[in-house]
């Protein structure tokens, strides 16, 4: 194999498929890039079984083939390396890199060793990047942490074929975004950290592409394909517990809101559970948060904001947490809290951002 390319191509490509390699080298050809040369176009490709990326650039092969290198290595080299041109060609068991004032080599391990890798041509979904940046942005935050609720340790992508939802639940709160789209009905779950690799790539291209195949679920973004492992088993039937007909309304500035939030949370030590009181009257919100020791004075914080509500004295329990990672992940200048009973699933929305709702389960305070 002997390819020229330029430093910024092969730089960037480098560092795009790298993130997809295996980190702790229990394989090693899974620490290593594959790549191939052919008809003036250079793929590199990577995986950790997991989550792969494969991505093309234009180059000038002088003599088609193909090699595997160490991917952290490589990222190192490349991105330090001066020069505006390269020379990439296999000796033996290495790879040369060579340039005008330099000459490095590289250890290679033999490309067909390389697990095997599809990559689709045809793609049954085609979304905005912008709103898929978006919506993982959006719900992201509502992702359980708990290993055991395996299920909810991902984000639902699921398309009814006039529009995709994403979605999030940790079983005390749940974010749906909504995107509007042309397209096949699928469902998977996405596993957190593969939408983190996904969201570095979507600048790349104004759209993206989907397609879910098997328990792989690819994205194509400009030339460059990657493809995720899905979480395996049924998602939570999310729209029944999305209460839309909750009678009490109450309608407040969002940093207002936040800012009281963050107000009253300081008497709390970061390991405890946060709890706030809110007592909601025509025209005011009273959040309040107590902090009993027991071994010296109890502490106690209330800020009050303005609010728009007509109806009865209501008071609820929120863990402040929650709250605030719900309220802060609308854009808008006002939200609209909907509220039943005091133990009852809450609604947060915005008239701002539709696409968007948010709930939340209260707590006993």
């Amino acid at each position: 194999m002997e390819v020229r390319i330029s430093k910024n191509k092969i730089k960037e490509a480098v560092k795009k498929v790298a993130s997809a390699a295996d980190k702790k080298g229990n394989i090693p050809i899974l620490s290593n890039i594959l790549i191939e040369a052919e008809d003036n176009v250079l793929r590199l490709t990577a995986t950790n079984l997991e989550v792969g990326i494969s991505t093309l650039v234009d180059c000038e092969v002088i003599e088609p083939g193909k090699t595997t290198v160490n991917a952290a290595k490589a990222a190192k080299l490349f991105s330090s390396l001066t020069g505006e041109e390269f020379v990439l060609e296999t000796d033996d068991s290495k790879l040369v890199i060579k340039s005008v004032n330099s000459r490095f080599s590289l250890a290679t391990l033999p490309p067909e060793e390389f697990p095997e890798v599809e990559i689709p041509e045809t793609y049954s979904v085609r979304l905005l990047s912008a709103e898929v940046d978006r919506a993982i942005k959006k719900v992201s935050y509502a992702v359980s942490r708990d290993e055991a609720r395996y299920i909810l340790t991902g984000v639902l992508l699921r398309s009814f074929g006039d529009k995709v939802h994403a979605v999030a639940t940790d079983g005390h709160r749940l974010a749906l975004y909504e995107m509007k789209a042309e397209a096949e009905e699928f469902s998977a779950i996405v596993p957190k950290k593969s939408l983190a690799e996904l969201k570095k790539l979507l600048k790349e291209s104004e759209e993206v592409e989907l397609l879910l195949k098997e328990n792989r679920l690819y994205f194509r973004v400009g030339d460059t394909v990657m493809w995720t492992s899905v979480i395996e088993g049924e998602y939570p039937d999310y729209l029944a517990v999305i209460p839309e007909n909750n009678p009490l309304q109450c309608i407040t500035g969002k940093e207002e809101l936040v800012g009281a939030l963050k107000e009253v949370s300081v008497i709390y030590d970061k390991e405890e559970v946060r709890a706030v009181i809110i007592n909601i009257t025509p025209g005011n919100m009273k959040l309040t948060a107590r902090k009993v020791d027991v071994e010296s004075a109890s502490e106690e914080a209330e800020v009050n904001i303005p609010v728009e509500y007509t109806g009865e004295e209501f008071e609820i329990g929120f863990n402040i947490n929650h709250l605030l990672e719900s309220v802060s992940s609308f854009d808008g200048d006002t939200v609209k809290i909907l509220m039943d009973q005091p133990i009852s699933p809450v609604l947060i929305v915005s008239e701002e951002e539709p696409e968007l709702k948010n709930v939340i389960m209260p707590m006993k305070v």
